[in-house]
């Protein structure tokens, strides 16, 4: 099976993206995808994380620059016209051929989108409470609410025009889901089991389907 996480920015997804794949005993997709981008571009894992996550504040490049083993340099390399473009076709390409073995947790990217229908699939969607998040982000980074709220929204506007424009889904529209859930309401436990259970739901039902 291929479970993929799409998120609201502060609705916990690499936790819960973690918990999932360490419950399942899956693989967990989520620096490495872009390390191997940067190796086939021959370009360095910054560079590929600086317009995988261009235009986002501190707190996000800072969650790149942790996944990668990288600090933030602050300093964002000068690249090519089309380099945006040649990272988002790497991208997808990693995607697909990391996921044809299955047994794989993937985090952000629009996977959902990029791999589409199937039946060895289980997209997931994480959402919540507005003032939840913003705690969150809060206590994670040390930075006021007014930040972390400015932080959400600019976050989040740029996560659903690259899914609009990109792949013509409407970020946190249930229809290109399978499952929605609000982690301020179920905490980060109950999202890991909600998802765990979908997924071992899917596998039983391709096995007797």
């Amino acid at each position: 099976m291929i479970v993929t996480i799409s998120r609201e920015y502060g609705a916990a997804g690499l936790a819960v993206a973690d918990g999932v794949a360490h419950a399942l005993g899956y693989e967990l997709l989520t620096d490495d995808l872009l390390k191997t981008v940067a190796a086939r571009l021959g370009t360095s894992p910054d560079a590929v994380s600086a317009i995988a996550s261009a235009d986002l504040p501190l707190p996000e490049r800072l969650l790149a620059g942790l996944e990668l083993g990288t600090a933030e340099s602050g300093v964002m390399p000068v690249l090519p016209n089309d380099f945006d473009d040649s990272v988002r076709v790497e991208i997808e390409r990693t995607i697909r051929e990391r996921s044809a073995a299955g047994n794989i947790v993937i985090l952000g990217r629009n996977a959902g989108a990029v791999l589409g229908r199937r039946p060895d699939l289980v997209r997931v969607y994480l959402c919540g409470e507005r003032e939840w998040r913003a705690r969150r982000l809060v206590e994670a980074f040390g930075q006021s609410r007014e930040s972390a709220l400015a932080d959400m929204d600019r976050i989040d506007a740029a996560r659903r025009k690259i899914s609009k424009e990109r792949y013509k889904l409407a970020m946190g529209d249930a229809r290109g889901y399978d499952l929605t859930i609000d982690v301020s309401r179920f905490g980060i436990d109950g999202a890991i089991a909600l998802v765990v259970a979908a997924v071992e739901h899917a596998e039983h039902a391709a096995v007797s389907g």
